[in-house]
């Protein structure tokens, strides 16, 4: 048998179904679908991405990012302000903080311990009728009480510093990315040298 259509039995032929293309209006509009789809999900996709620029601050936007206003901030040297209910829940609440060098920062006002248990966090401004500027951790059982800096770092009797939430500055928002938290690495002593 050889490979010339002449060759081939009928059975083997093709019917005149087969070469009947799909008409030119379905491709077409299979075609429109597919771009009507491509830009809704492209749509969407943006009005995620401008959400905050968009919304009226206090806010809470898709991507469980908070949007506040700058006038939100405290001033540089001003003790921090929390944010808490009613804007985010106990777990995502976090301590504001402009450092003097402009920077601001925002610290988990829950921070968890060597056993995992999550402590909360306060700001202390005097102790003895002294000033003084440092968090504190109030943790139930725990021998010490774990101090912390003014950005978060740790200090006597922490292991490891606060946990942040990114956040960025933009016009007149301050943009809280509340699904990024960044955990503090633990520091511990290193064994003596022999």
């Amino acid at each position: 048998m050889g490979t010339r259509i002449e060759d081939q039995p009928p059975e083997h032929w093709a019917g005149p179904e087969s070469l009947d293309p799909t008409p030119v209006w379905k491709q077409y509009a299979l075609i429109g679908i597919f771009l009507v789809l491509g830009l809704v999900l492209v749509g969407g996709v943006a009005v995620m991405a401008a959400a905050p620029q968009l919304v009226t601050p206090p806010a809470l936007v898709p991507g469980d990012r908070l949007v506040l206003s700058t006038t939100d901030l405290p001033s540089a040297g001003a003790p921090p302000k929390r944010i808490a209910a009613p804007l985010v829940d106990d777990a995502h609440a976090f301590w504001l903080v402009r450092l003097p060098t402009t920077e601001v920062v925002a610290l988990r006002a829950q921070w968890t311990n060597a056993l995992g248990r999550d402590c909360p966090v306060s700001w202390v401004s005097q102790i003895n009728g002294s000033p003084v500027r440092f968090f504190a951790a109030e943790c139930k059982g725990f021998g010490t009480t774990p101090f912390f800096s003014e950005n978060g770092d740790r200090n006597v009797g922490a292991p490891r510093g606060l946990d942040r939430y990114l956040v960025s500055v933009s016009g007149d928002r301050v943009i809280v990315n509340l699904s990024r938290l960044i955990v503090s690495a633990e520091r511990t002593s290193a064994p003596p040298s022999p």
